[in-house]
């Protein structure tokens, strides 16, 4: 069956700056100690950058407090530090298409296990996949980074299991970058988020 379908990508899209990083920086306010593992993770960083390790061990470090942190402790994070912080226009468009019935989904590389917490109004969770071993979340990835071309995977896997079709004319689409153009293309109303305001505009790749 078709449906209308409104996807929105997350960070610098429904919120403004980058989730991780948010992340990082509560978690070292309660333990300053854990400040030094940033050297860490630049290193890592200019190792990508050199080709010598891959992206998923730079954000597998960049996401450590996930396994340390108790799941009501992520859930503390997100309503503590990511509510509130979301872009007002766009939180509106979210909530006039699910009033509207429309099924919102929320497409993201962020970890899942914080955006499990969201207390936005969305049908269906896509992140980054993270392991959960003996009832705890970890640092570990069992997807690939949840971006570009593994947004539309991800998407047709949750639209097999849900046995539903995208409504091309009738559906949307927002993200601040053109990594994801491969998901915009699902959908026939495309819109760019200004990281900068937050405003609301028609989505030209490349612009």
């Amino acid at each position: 069956m078709k449906v209308p379908f409104a996807f929105y990508d997350f960070d610098d899209t429904l919120l403004k700056h980058d989730s991780m990083g948010f992340l990082f920086f509560y978690y070292v306010k309660k333990h300053p100690l854990s400040f030094f593992r940033g050297f860490w993770i630049g290193f890592l960083f200019l190792l990508y950058l050199l080709k010598i390790v891959s992206f998923q061990k730079v954000k597998e470090a960049l996401i450590f407090p996930l396994a340390k942190m108790s799941d009501e402790e992520i859930k503390q994070f997100y309503e503590e530090e990511l509510i509130g912080r979301y872009y007002p226009e766009v939180l509106a468009s979210l909530k006039e298409h699910a009033a509207n019935g429309l099924h919102v989904w929320l497409v993201s590389a962020s970890p899942e296990p914080y955006l499990f917490y969201t207390d936005l109004p969305v049908e269906k969770v896509i992140g980054t996949s993270i392991l959960r071993k003996d009832g705890h979340w970890t640092n570990k990835m069992i997807s690939k980074n949840c971006k570009g071309e593994e947004k539309v995977e991800r998407i047709k896997q949750m639209l097999e299991e849900v046995q539903l079709e995208i409504d091309f004319e009738n559906s949307y689409g927002y993200s601040d970058s053109d990594s994801d153009w491969p998901m915009l293309l699902l959908v026939k109303n495309r819109y760019r988020i200004n990281k900068k305001n937050g405003k609301i505009m028609p989505f030209v790749k490349g612009a």
